[in-house]
């Protein structure tokens, strides 16, 4: 009996895995910024070459901004955080015997 149930519902398993596998491969583009990035870095030869004035570059730049965000924002979504709760304003890590040095002031400025 399993096998004549296996043999019957083989088509609706098989329409299953390919739904699946469609939906993964929408996600996938849906949260994929590489093209946005690409399209920055030949916004900025295009620059770089003459092809277009700065105020040109900016709004294209601006624009490009814009859908990273969003896609940002798509991500966040998907992994079930609130596209609105701000990221720390600091982050990384620093290590130890690097040289780096990190002063930080708040609401106040130093005087020289």
């Amino acid at each position: 009996m399993l096998f004549l149930d296996d043999l019957l519902l083989s088509p609706i398993t098989g329409f299953k895995f390919i739904l699946r596998t469609l939906a993964r491969v929408a996600e996938e583009q849906y949260t994929d910024d590489a093209p946005l990035k690409e399209r920055l870095l030949e916004l900025q030869l295009h620059l770089d070459n003459g092809d277009i004035t700065e105020e040109q570059y900016i709004a294209e730049e601006a624009e490009i901004f814009r859908e990273l965000r969003e896609i940002e924002n798509r991500k966040r979504e998907l992994a079930g955080v609130a596209p609105e709760t701000p990221r720390g304003p600091l982050t990384g890590k620093v290590a130890e015997g690097s040289g780096a040095s990190v002063n930080l002031t708040y609401g106040q400025q130093q005087q020289k």
